[in-house]
């Protein structure tokens, strides 16, 4: 098994040197590759293979002596990330299924995987099951894998421990984000962590496809070039989706049949807000949360004067009612945008023939520095049950897992799947990179259960409903009610120990 992982480390950075092949340039379908096709590298590439990504700290000599780690997973996660129990030929699921093999074999320890169901709707029920195991006294369970919300949920509940005291977990290594690290330290302590860790994150990044024939049928500008001058904003997005309705099925009625500048679902919305630099909780001086002065600002509402008669009024835009209804329309090639996730690239986009770019999230305007990536939240937050006996062994596997993820899963998925395997070209690949260094985990979105949800509902629903004109006095009226869940959040924070 550890000739079945070098081998796979080795045609992870052997393959993207001819990547740009795996898609038929022709059909611009992705050509139908799998570990086997890709797995045809020579011994002598191991060494130089080997070195190419950072290593961890955890050296050869820990052994746990075939100890169980118990892990709590939602079982309900959109794409494959926990278990594996065999070779298939799947490229990324043989990646995961290699990284499970590393952790049990450099610690010596079994991973006994536990799944519940604990998407959006099945929160509550993770939850449970974390917290009586908890309760038990940490029987079955030490560590818990959960759908991003439930993590701080789990938190300022006391079932998890404080991961920056634990022997073996090094927050400096790159697998560990410096936005999620920072942001979720409180008073501290940190209780959760993702990243490498979690595939899934990959899968949620909020980014913008375009349709390339459109954009020249049209004579429009280049979006990738946009980007790189600097002029990639919300309001160019606007001026390009501009007009581009046409009633294609003769019907009267905007509908799935038809041509629009931009589909979307209402969920995503909330991209608009991170993406032009705005943010709901921040730090004070002291390191307390307090709400964002940037939230109730002019820039958010004119942000919503922009969006708002966008979607309500211009006509050009489908927000469509769930993801098929999405994929129909831009995979029919009826429409110039699709503001979704990352994973519509693997997942439909790829395999509708559409000739498609992808670019990130527009900034608010030219003078913003950076562009601004926030995830849907059906990615992992892991952490360490507070009942668990061992705990440092847990920390152990945490590093260990991440550490080997970086090194195999994030390369099938990241640089192999969305960069290469389904991209159309050079410029794909700087997008790419450009997506996922600039993720940013904001507050907000960690806390948002603890938030009711306010720290989306606010501005989500402010679109949906076309109340850009009220969204000044309907702030003011739940500023109280957040200042007071944002104090019970942090009164929290201060006494788990």
């Amino acid at each position: 098994m550890k000739k079945l992982a070098a081998i796979f480390l080795c045609f992870v950075f052997v393959f993207p040197l001819s990547a740009g092949c795996a898609r038929d340039q022709g059909s611009d379908t992705p050509a139908d590759t799998t570990t086997s096709d890709l797995l045809d590298t020579s011994d002598s590439d191991e060494t130089s293979a080997e070195t190419e990504l950072v290593e961890d700290d955890l050296g050869d000599d820990i052994d746990f002596g075939g100890e169980s780690a118990g892990i709590l997973y939602w079982s309900d996660v959109q794409n494959a990330e926990f278990e594996v129990k065999e070779i298939s030929g799947d490229l990324i699921g043989d990646a995961i299924y290699a990284r499970n093999q590393a952790i049990e074999e450099r610690l010596g320890v079994e991973l006994k995987w536990v799944g519940v169901s604990g998407n959006y709707e099945n929160q509550a029920g993770f939850v449970s099951a974390a917290n009586n195991d908890v309760l038990a006294g940490g029987m079955s369970y030490d560590i818990f894998a959960g759908y991003s919300m439930t993590a701080a949920t789990l938190a300022l509940r006391g079932c998890t421990q404080n991961l920056l005291v634990l022997d073996y977990l090094n927050f400096e290594k790159p697998w560990w984000p410096d936005s999620l690290i920072n942001q979720s330290t409180i008073s501290d302590k940190l209780y959760f962590c993702s990243g490498d860790i979690s595939c899934n994150l990959l899968y949620m990044m909020y980014t913008v496809y375009f349709n390339k024939d459109l954009v020249t049928e049209y004579n429009l500008e280049n979006p990738y070039e946009l980007v790189y001058d600097n002029r990639w904003t919300v309001d160019k997005l606007i001026e390009l989706s501009t007009d581009l309705y046409r009633d294609l099925n003769g019907n009267g009625v905007a509908d799935q049949g038809d041509r629009f500048g931009l589909v979307t679902r209402a969920i995503f919305y909330d991209s608009f807000f991170w993406g032009s630099g705005l943010t709901e909780i921040e730090k004070d001086a002291s390191g307390n949360l307090v709400i964002s002065e940037n939230w109730d600002s002019e820039k958010t509402l004119y942000l919503l004067e922009k969006l708002c008669p966008f979607f309500h009024e211009s006509g050009d835009t489908f927000t469509a009612t769930d993801g098929a209804g999405l994929y129909n329309i831009f995979g029919s090639g009826n429409s110039l945008f699709a503001l979704t996730e990352a994973q519509y690239s693997i997942k439909g986009f790829a395999a509708s023939g559409v000739n498609y770019g992808v670019v990130p999230v527009p900034k608010y305007d030219s003078e913003q520095k950076n562009h601004v990536t926030i995830l849907s939240f059906p990615y992992t937050m892991y952490s360490i049950s507070f009942a668990t006996q061992k705990a440092n062994m847990a920390s152990a596997v945490l590093e260990c897992y991440a550490s080997e993820s970086y090194r195999k899963v994030t390369p099938a998925v990241f640089e192999i799947s969305f960069k290469y395997k389904y991209s159309s070209g050079s410029d794909d690949v700087v997008m790419w990179d450009i997506v996922r260094e600039s993720v940013s985990f904001e507050l907000g979105r960690i806390f948002t259960t603890s938030l009711n949800n306010l720290s989306y509902s606010l501005f989500r629903n402010a679109v949906i409903n076309n109340a850009a004109a009220s969204w000044t006095t309907n702030f003011k009226v739940n500023r109280r009610v957040l200042e007071k869940l944002i104090e019970n959040i942090q009164g929290t924070m201060d006494s788990l120990g």
